[in-house]
């Protein structure tokens, strides 16, 4: 379900901010959400990861967000969504011009482990050592 599945989302992308997981997860899921013919649910999901982990995002990986960013344009383009889905988007391309400022990664309270500190896991969405649940 839909609230489930951001739920889940949101923790990665708060693990991506703290250094737990690589870039690379983030972008697998924006890709997976957002390939084929996406849903309205996981255009919105994608939208709000992408909202949330775009500053980061940015600074790590500028070529993945400008391909989830472009992705997003042309599904608006498609005109195949729900219009909330497509204002959410609309929305999120005009925070993408800003840089994101206004969601940082990390509030500076939380920010307790120093960079050289801390251990980030190289992992993959399918990485054979993850299992699937039925």
């Amino acid at each position: 379900d839909k609230a489930s599945c951001q739920a889940v989302c949101v923790f990665l992308v708060h693990l991506f901010h703290q250094g737990v997981i690589h870039e690379l997860i983030i972008l697998q899921l924006l890709s997976v959400l957002l390939d084929g013919r996406p849903t309205d649910d996981s255009v919105e999901v994608a939208t709000h990861i992408l909202q949330i982990s775009g500053q980061a995002l940015l600074e790590s990986s500028p070529a993945g967000v400008r391909a989830c960013t472009e992705r997003l344009r042309s599904l608006l383009h498609e005109g195949n969504l729900n219009k909330r889905v497509e204002y959410r988007m609309e929305e999120l391309l005009k925070i993408r011009k800003t840089g994101f400022k206004d969601f940082p990664p990390i509030v500076d309270e939380l920010d307790l482990v120093e960079r050289e500190d801390q251990i980030t896991f190289e992992i993959t969405l399918d990485d054979e050592d993850i299992r699937k649940e039925e």
